[in-house]
């Protein structure tokens, strides 16, 4: 007879109806392991077409391109620098970036993400580095250079020597004279050589010397004035109780009171500019004595000889005697040389400015000293004491 499914609500026989549930859950899950298995296969698809255009991508690249095989390593290779040749062929891509889906065009789709392909730069940051040393010259504390003043600033100037950046010349180290600027002393764009005194500091900047050659070429100067025992003029630039400071070259010098002829150091000389020659030079020391009497009698001594008759005037009075100016050069009449008869009292019978003539009796070029006698000139023995102007 035609047969009828009872309801389980009106107490069938329930091993049926859970035998007629089991079908139906088992035809669903074959439905659903279908259609995974075809998303799968789908998606298989999918990445073996991404992998045949890669494919010919490589089958097409240039020869010097470095291709790499996998998408992920296309994307991450640091510390290269692309290929704009290879970049014109793209690859489309979903946005989440997981996995390729086809060719494209980037500039139309956005859903395109280029694929971006490097090689190995042309010029490494060592070629750079080796390339600005052909530019920008190597120099250390102590070279000489040559350099091009190209700015005045406060405390110095600038100069260029041709290192990476410019060099500073300090003002104290502009010259021998700690009081010149740099301005009154260089002429902007013109060249001049300069000594290295430092190393590079956190800008790379160099400082310069001009003051310390110019220091070494004065004493080799003075080293040869020396030798050749020349006369020159110097500059007093100030005065002590021992003397005056002069300049000669550039370089400070001592000049004793004592070597000052017929004159004493007063404030009024600075600026004045004395005929002198050197007593001593001392490199090592830097020191450096001259003087003017012995470069006036130097000159002198020329027309002066022993037993000449000369005329000077009594300039200073000392207790062994007087000293006589002749034309800048001092001569002194010991007591002993004034006359035959015992000398009391020189100020009485020398007074300073007394007009005299002295017979010389011995010179000493080297030491600029000349030794005088009035005695020599007495017709009769104290004439020189009882009348001065008969020997006159």
């Amino acid at each position: 007879g035609q047969g009828v499914c009872p309801s389980p609500r009106f107490g069938s026989n329930n091993t049926g109806t859970m035998m007629m549930r089991a079908g139906v859950i088992a035809f669903a899950a074959a439905c659903v392991d279908g259609a995974l298995g075809f998303r799968a296969d789908a998606s298989s698809l999918a990445a073996s077409r991404a992998r045949m255009s890669v494919a010919r991508m490589v089958a097409t690249a240039p020869e010097e391109v470095v291709v790499t095989d996998t998408v992920e390593s296309l994307v991450d290779m640091p510390n290269k620098v692309p290929n704009p040749t290879f970049n014109k062929a793209k690859l489309k891509m979903p946005l989440n970036g997981i996995e390729p889906v086809g060719e494209g065009d980037a500039d139309e789709d956005p859903e395109i993400l280029p694929i971006i392909q490097y090689e190995e730069p042309e010029f490494s940051y060592a070629d750079f580095e080796s390339s600005l040393g052909g530019y920008s010259k190597r120099v250390s504390k102590g070279d000489n250079c040559t350099g091009r003043v190209i700015m005045f600033q406060p405390g110095g100037a600038l100069v260029d020597i041709g290192t990476k950046a410019s060099a500073l010349l300090p003002t104290q180290e502009a010259s021998l004279d700690p009081a010149s600027e740099p301005a009154d002393l260089f002429e902007l764009g013109a060249s001049y050589t300069f000594q290295v005194i430092s190393g590079e500091d956190e800008n790379g900047q160099l400082q310069l010397s001009r003051k310390r050659l110019l220091y070494a070429e004065a004493w080799a100067r003075v080293s040869e004035m020396h030798a050749a025992d020349e006369e020159f003029e110097a500059e007093v630039v100030s005065v002590n109780r021992g003397g005056a400071i002069v300049l000669v070259q550039g370089l400070r010098a001592f000049l004793p009171g004592s070597h000052l002829a017929g004159r004493t150091a007063t404030e009024d000389m600075v600026g004045e500019k004395l005929l002198c020659k050197f007593l001593d030079v001392d490199n090592e020391g830097s020191r450096i004595v001259v003087s003017n009497r012995r470069a006036l009698v130097d000159k002198s001594m020329k027309d002066i000889s022993v037993g000449q008759v000369i005329e000077g005037a009594v300039t200073a009075i000392k207790p062994y005697g007087v000293f006589v100016s002749m034309n800048g050069v001092a001569g002194l009449l010991h007591i002993s040389q004034i006359s035959s008869d015992r000398v009391n009292d020189l100020e009485k019978v020398l007074p300073v400015g007394t007009k005299v003539k002295c017979m010389v009796v011995s010179q000493d070029a080297s030491k600029g000293r000349l030794a005088l006698s009035t005695k020599t000139l007495e017709a009769k023995p104290g004439q020189m004491l009882k009348d001065p102007q008969a020997v006159f």
